[in-house]
């Protein structure tokens, strides 16, 4: 889809995807959508990370953690017109809470970088970062690749490390900021056993691109 404002035209290729169902631990449903990128789409992602204001929804963050957490936010935007790059984002209804990118190679997959973010005050979006994970993992075993790796963050708002251990990544070593994970594709089949079981995912069945001005509120 093309609009034009005053200055240049600009093309809008976001596809939506995916309709998620996710069942958390307290038997709420929550339903997202996942969205594939372009490059074509950085006008609205900065557009988006100007508007995302985390402090408004969560107050117990110290504020260099908060910063770190901005800087991911940030990285993940970036590195999502990277054009070796595949990116995902996510929504609940008509507001983003997650994006996700990841490098595709033949024998390896770099999740480069994933960050999710709350919509509501003192309230995480429910399996947004699973539901990520899911949707990357998918694509991983559509491909020969036997490995993704990933950096985990260790002095961001969370524990990413334990996380992306549920995940089945295993800790390789690092530095005091970052650790080095990977996983296999045997241990992501069985992830994706545990995953499946949470989340239930809807191919869309959509191609056209769409104008994520207008599909959702940033």
């Amino acid at each position: 889809m093309q609009i034009t404002n005053n200055k240049n035209q600009i093309n809008f290729a976001g596809i939506h995807i995916l309709n998620t169902r996710c069942l958390s631990r307290d038997n709420k449903i929550t339903r997202l959508k996942v969205f594939e990128l372009t490059r074509e789409d950085m006008p609205f992602l900065q557009q988006m990370y100007r508007n995302i204001e985390l402090e408004k929804y969560v107050t117990n963050i110290p504020p260099a953690k908060m910063e770190v957490w901005y800087t991911m936010l940030k990285e993940t935007i970036n590195l999502s017109g990277a054009n070796a790059n595949k990116s995902y984002l996510l929504a609940k209804g008509k507001r983003p809470c997650g994006i996700i990118t990841f490098e595709p190679n033949s024998n390896k997959y770099e999740i480069t970088r994933v960050c999710t973010w709350p919509v509501k005050k003192r309230e995480k979006v429910p399996l947004a970062g699973k539901t990520l994970f899911k949707t990357a993992f998918e694509d991983f075993l559509k491909s020969s690749a036997n490995i993704i790796t990933i950096d985990a963050i260790k002095n961001g708002p969370y524990d990413t490390v334990s996380k992306y251990m549920q995940l089945g990544f295993k800790p390789m070593g690092g530095g005091n900021f970052i650790e080095v994970m990977r996983t296999t594709r045997t241990a992501v089949i069985q992830t994706l056993q545990k995953l499946n079981s949470l989340i239930t995912s809807k191919p869309t069945g959509k191609t056209e691109n769409v104008n994520l001005f207008e599909k959702l509120s940033i």
